[in-house]
């Protein structure tokens, strides 16, 4: 039996997880928590990083699936979706945030296999992950393999479409950033 592209694609990401996990964890067949345990200790790895890079060299990736599909405006172009910040669902929130803090963009993948070519192409300093936890995973191992600082936040339901997320975490770690050094004031946000 041939395998098709997107089965060899799967084994392909599984097999990177078994890297990542290791293989009792999957032969226990607990991916999701395994994945969602691998994420929690990662955050915390990158949390200061993460917080030290200047927004305007972040970037948020959130999966297609989060798109509200009845109520969605946003325009399809090539392998994502623009956001055009319509309210038809949490995506416009966090467009709308990520951009008043001056964020380099926010990209709806079609894939999380796109992450990989839009680090590449855009050069982040920092990506922040919105995806169910197996693709999180997957998500923060490719931005660690490019040495790119990252955050994720989980999905709150998995699935293929209209998905949903906390928007206050989302928002909680848009706005991570590093403490300024002792003796110097903050400037008021205006």
């Amino acid at each position: 039996m041939a395998l098709t592209i997107a089965a060899m694609s799967s084994l392909a990401n599984l097999a990177k997880l078994a890297g990542l996990l290791g293989t009792k964890v999957l032969a226990g067949g607990d991916i999701a928590g395994a994945c969602a345990r691998f994420a929690e200790k990662k955050n915390r790895e990158h949390a200061k990083a993460f917080a030290a890079v200047p927004f305007a060299q972040r970037i948020v990736f959130v999966p297609q699936c989060l798109r509200a599909t009845g109520r969605c405006r946003a325009e399809e172009k090539g392998a994502e979706y623009v956001c055009t910040r319509c309210g038809g669902c949490s995506v416009a929130a966090i467009a709308r945030r990520a951009m008043e803090l001056g964020y380099m963009g926010l990209k709806i993948l079609k894939g999380g296999s796109a992450v990989a070519r839009h680090v590449e192409k855009l050069k982040p300093k920092a990506v922040l992950g919105l995806a169910c936890q197996y693709e999180g995973a997957l998500g923060i191992f490719e931005c660690e393999r490019l040495g790119v600082a990252v955050q994720f936040v989980p999905l709150l339901r998995d699935g293929c479409a209209d998905t949903d997320v906390e928007v206050e975490a989302v928002i909680r770690v848009l706005e991570m950033s590093a403490p300024e050094p002792a003796g110097k004031k903050a400037k008021p946000k205006r």
